[in-house]
Parts: C-alpha cells; structure tokens; sequence
C-alpha cells in the first residue's frame, strides 16, 4: 500500500515523531526525536511521493541520516535522502518501517526525548516478514 503526496503524522506507539518544540537558533540540521504528544509541536510531516521512493519533510526541512541518526536539513537539502516507505500491516493498521535502498532505516529508541536511529534494520525470517517494534512506525493521512 503506497502513501499519496499529503500531510501526515508518524507515530511510534503512543510517542509522536517530530523535530522538538525549542531549538537552537543555527542552520544546523535538527534532530527527529520520539516526544510525548504536546498540542505546542508541529508534527505535521510533508510526505512527497518521488517515484516509489519518498521524501520525508518536518517543519519544512526534508530529511536524511548523518551518522547513525534522522536529522532535518534546514540549509542543504541536498543532503535529504528519499526514503522507501513499506507497508508492513502484519504489524497493524498504518504500520510502516522507513528505510533507504541499502537496508538502513528508522529505528525508534528505547527512551522519550532521545533521536531517531539510523542503522541496519532486522527482518525475522516469516512470510511476511517481521520486524522488532522499533523498527515499525504509524503513519497517519491528515485530511
């Protein structure tokens, strides 16, 4: 199941994914974090379809792995990746896993407050595959 250009919400469980509410004031790329939902963020994420690949954008700033973690680019976009988003409904209604073509993705950490991973994902050996709960995120059409 293919997601339309649009806006959306990512959801891990009950956390929100999101750049945080207060940042410093540099061009810096700004980290994705797991939040507790807050009405003061923007959690509105711009989803651009780009072939079957995507384009993940928070607060205006699409956004790719530095390292081993999921920032925003404010100032070189060039450095935005597109993201393969897949399906994986064996793991619930709107659940997705977010990853790039050489098996690395999002992965949610263990605490609130903490940044988005990037890192190989692991794939349980089924049909359908399954794949550790951080791995998998809900991604939320907004009308």
């Amino acid at each position: 199941m293919s997601l339309e250009t649009g806006r959306y919400l990512i959801h891990h469980g009950d956390k929100v994914v999101s750049r945080r509410l207060i940042e410093d004031r540099s061009n810096n790329p700004k980290g994705i974090f797991l939040l507790n939902p807050d009405e003061k963020l923007e959690l509105t994420w711009i989803i651009e379809k780009s072939g079957n690949e995507y384009i993940l954008s928070n607060r205006n700033a699409p956004t790719g792995p530095i390292k081993d973690h999921v920032f925003a680019h404010l100032i070189n976009q060039e450095l935005a990746v597109k993201w393969t988003i897949e399906a994986v409904p064996q793991h619930g209604k709107n659940a997705y896993i977010i990853k790039t073509s050489d098996g690395k993705g999002w992965v949610a950490p263990d605490k609130v407050d903490e940044q988005i991973i990037y890192k190989t994902l692991i794939v349980g050996p089924s049909e359908p595959p399954t794949f550790p709960l951080n791995e998998v995120f809900q991604i939320i059409k907004l009308e």
